[in-house]
């Protein structure tokens, strides 16, 4: 579980990881120029919002295909009532270890979890299936394949202002 980003951002803050969030890539003396700032005040700017979890990283945006990751699906996870907590952890360190699970949500309705999954061939989705029910903890399982990406945003990339709240 990731921690939550905590304390509130000024407006340069605001502007500085909206700068970023459209390219990752940019020095710190080109967002400082940018900014009105020395580059030794974003850089401890920058310091600052990564302790406290607001800026969780830098990283290049790979294509999965290009890697072979063709096959995608959402796997929706009803546990098993009489499961202990043991179980239900077993289950999830299986889907975090898992390097097909791209993402893991703990839901409301009738089921209890959806996993987000990548992989090269429809088998790999049956194999791990098999593995998530070694845990013991699943009821029930359904699984979708994506036919067709209509809308894919990815992570947060480049973050619009509407998107931070007030005197956030």
């Amino acid at each position: 579980m990731r921690p939550k980003p905590s304390g509130r951002m000024d407006g340069t803050d605001r502007r500085l990881v909206l700068l970023l969030s459209r390219d990752g890539r940019r020095s710190a003396a080109a967002l400082a120029k940018d900014l009105g700032l020395s580059r030794q005040a974003v850089a401890q700017r920058l310091k600052e919002l990564e302790r406290r979890g607001v800026i969780r990283g830098y990283h290049a945006e790979v294509d999965p295909q290009a890697l072979g990751l063709v096959v995608r699906a959402q796997i929706r996870l009803s546990l098993d009532g009489s499961a202990t907590r043991e179980r239900e952890q077993d289950l999830v360190r299986r889907l975090a270890t898992n390097p097909m699970v791209r993402s893991v949500f703990r839901v409301s309705g009738e089921d209890c979890f959806v996993a987000q999954v990548q992989c090269r061939a429809i088998e790999q989705v049956t194999t791990l299936l098999a593995e998530l029910k070694k845990s013991r903890a699943v009821h029930s399982s359904r699984t979708s394949f994506v036919l067709e990406t209509l809308i894919e945003k990815g992570g947060m990339g480049a973050v619009e202002s509407a998107l931070f709240p007030e005197g956030a």
